[in-house]
């Protein structure tokens, strides 16, 4: 007998992935704190790796994966993270803590590399199009270069609920997974 996918099922085999970030930002000082507002094109997403394995979903996976073992989900955004820092400068080094809220809007995305997968099984289990949560993280700014990185944790699931008519329970298994993201960052400041 196979195991259904679960959230729990995709999260023990999550593994985490290396994507891009990109964008621009403001930062207005007022003493050693500063506000920092960023518009952001990010990619958010890792591996679950031998999920297909596991599945009793397996004509739904099988036409998504090519009967892949590994299921690769990345998700485009649009990001805005709120930043309020506090630095102290060590000669023309400022060195700063950060965190603050974000919201990002989710564009597209692609399931193993493809993008009509990915709109396949938003049509089967829907995505949320809304991440928020909240950043923290330090960084280093010299002259008008800055270097920071941030760990941002989501409050929002990435699938919404998709309710089983005859059983009640929920199947999405990306139901009850949030975004959790390291990023490092390079800046210049203008």
């Amino acid at each position: 007998m196979t195991d259904i996918i679960t959230s729990n099922t995709m999260l023990d085999a999550a593994k985490m992935g290396i994507h891009p970030q990109f964008g621009f930002l403001l930062q207005y000082k007022m003493g050693n704190f500063a506000f920092q507002p960023e518009l952001l094109y990010t990619e958010k997403g890792g591996t679950f790796e031998g999920v297909y394995s596991k599945s009793n979903y397996l004509t739904l996976y099988a036409n998504l994966t090519d009967q892949n073992p590994d299921i690769s989900l990345v998700s485009q955004y649009i990001e805005m993270p709120l930043n309020l820092q506090y630095g102290l400068k060590i000669g023309k080094t400022r060195v700063f803590i950060q965190g603050g809220p974000y919201l990002s809007y989710a564009l597209t995305g692609r399931i193993n590399g493809d993008n009509d997968a990915y709109k396949s099984v938003n049509e089967l289990f829907e995505f949320n199009k809304f991440d928020y949560g909240l950043g923290a993280g330090a960084g280093v700014e010299y002259k008008k270069f800055q270097f920071s990185a941030k760990y941002d944790f989501g409050f929002s699931p990435i699938g919404n609920s998709t309710i089983n008519a005859i059983s009640g329970d929920n199947y999405n298994p990306f139901h009850d997974m949030k975004n959790r993201n390291i990023s490092v960052s390079l800046g210049y400041i203008f």
